[in-house]
């Protein structure tokens, strides 16, 4: 059986579709799986023997780099399509059974990660019910060889062992309105480190750097800093070490609920309903202004992000001493 999984692009976005490509895989454990995503999520995927491939696919790259992909999977039959993006591309490749844009979910179903369950619900369910299987966390596999990569960074930048515990911080995310004021962040981290004796880690990537930095300096007890130290891959396994996560509304969150982990998530223009942390053990501190969450690029009242300026040190810890 052969499967094309097209999901999105932003990595946030890409770890909300997870669960919907760990049914397709637990339903299809012996199916060759194509994964298509944007470039920067690729990493995602990396040395995963559950799928076949995994392929980049970016739309604003241009026509020349949709053309080809398009042109390389017109080669092949697959036996189901799962399309994501609500694309063209299923009326453009050859599957037995596919999805289209106009099957979505409705409105009641809410939460992103729901969502795209509901897409391959009709394909998998039928199945699971009758075979009995349970749910596996396939689609990110994190190796020895990642836990090992982690543990020597940890190692080197932090001389934290195997035993250390820590939390691990993400001060950035994809938008700036997204994002916790740094101040805040440095008193948080300050107080849980002298409440908790506990190591905090600033994690992020290469677009969190400024975020990540900002933070360090506020803090007046040593912290360690992995902003753009660690694949995504390695971030995943040191997550998966943590006690536990704080972060915005970023794919630092959602990659700690899809590995299960303690975490507080920071909500200001965005829809915690929607993007939220789904793990059992995670608290959301959301802003309870009339204008939140507004769901818009920039901040409608001037770029004066009062929903997230709003939010107190308090509140933060008090979810985070609830979980810890």
């Amino acid at each position: 059986m052969k499967i094309l999984f097209i999901t999105l692009s932003n990595i946030g976005d890409v770890i909300l579709s997870l669960p919907a490509l760990d049914s397709l895989l637990s339903a299809y454990p012996k199916a060759e799986v194509t994964v298509l995503c944007g470039e920067r999520a690729l990493g995602l995927f990396a040395d995963n023997f559950y799928l076949k491939r995994s392929l980049v696919y970016d739309a604003h790259k241009g026509l020349r780099s949709g053309l080809r992909i398009l042109f390389e999977l017109r080669k092949e039959v697959f036996d189901l399509l799962i399309d994501l993006r609500n694309s063209a591309l299923p009326l453009l490749l050859k599957a037995r059974h596919k999805t289209y844009p106009w099957f979505n979910a409705p409105a009641k179903v809410a939460h992103m990660r729901d969502r795209h369950l509901y897409k391959v619900q009709k394909f998998t369910w039928p199945v699971l019910r009758t075979r009995g299987s349970f749910l596996f966390r396939k689609s990110l596999y994190i190796s020895d060889k990642d836990r090992k990569a982690i543990s020597n960074i940890l190692e080197y930048e932090a001389a934290l062992s195997s035993e250390d515990k820590f939390i691990v911080v993400g001060p950035g995310a994809r938008s700036h309105i997204k994002r916790w004021p740094a101040d805040k962040f440095a008193s948080l981290c300050a107080r849980m480190i002298q409440e908790f004796k506990i190591k905090v880690i600033l994690a992020g990537d290469e677009s969190d750097g400024e975020a990540c930095a900002g933070v360090q300096k506020l803090i007046p007890q040593p912290v360690v800093n992995l902003c753009a130290k660690t694949s995504l891959k390695s971030l995943a396994a040191l997550i998966e070490r943590a006690q536990l996560v704080i972060s915005n509304d970023s794919a630092i969150t959602h990659l700690a609920s899809y590995l299960d982990r303690p975490t507080v998530a920071v909500f200001g223009p965005t829809d915690y309903k929607k993007y939220g942390p789904w793990a059992g053990h995670s608290e959301v501190v959301h802003s309870k202004l009339g204008c939140s969450p507004c769901e818009v690029a920039q901040c409608p009242l001037g770029d004066t992000l009062k929903c997230m300026k709003a939010l107190e040190v308090e509140e933060v810890y008090a979810a985070a001493k609830r979980l810890l």
